[in-house]
């Protein structure tokens, strides 16, 4: 799992590089997209302390690890996106229905940053 972190991770700072110098919108989306980032790289970073607190009959609640790591994605494409949800949804290669019903069931905001706390 880790592993899989830190390949998202560096493939999302790699796409944050600029090419040539970046607008202000282009850099408040980087910035928006590092946050989103960090929030998820300090939630694994957690996870990873309460799982050495499990004993070995401890459950793994599969579901809602999927979902959480889908909210996370949903958020990165908001963000990479500057909120547009039909380039988001084209971005995760999924509706744009399919997407705004995840949007809503989530709680996520436009922007991509509902339950981030900076």
């Amino acid at each position: 799992m880790l592993k899989a972190v830190s390949a998202y991770s560096a493939r999302i700072l790699h796409e944050l590089k600029p090419a040539a110098a970046p607008t202000t919108a282009v850099m408040d989306n980087r910035l928006q997209a590092l946050k989103v980032l960090s929030h998820s790289i300090l939630s694994e970073i957690e996870a990873l302390r309460s799982e050495g607190k499990m004993n070995s009959n401890s459950k793994i609640d599969l579901a809602g690890e999927v979902q959480n790591f889908e909210a996370d994605l949903i958020r990165c494409a908001l963000v990479r996106t500057g909120g547009r949800q039909r380039q988001a949804a084209r971005l995760l290669n999924v509706k744009v229905s399919t997407l705004n019903a995840k949007i809503k069931r989530f709680g996520i905001t436009a922007n991509g940053l509902s339950s981030l706390e900076f």
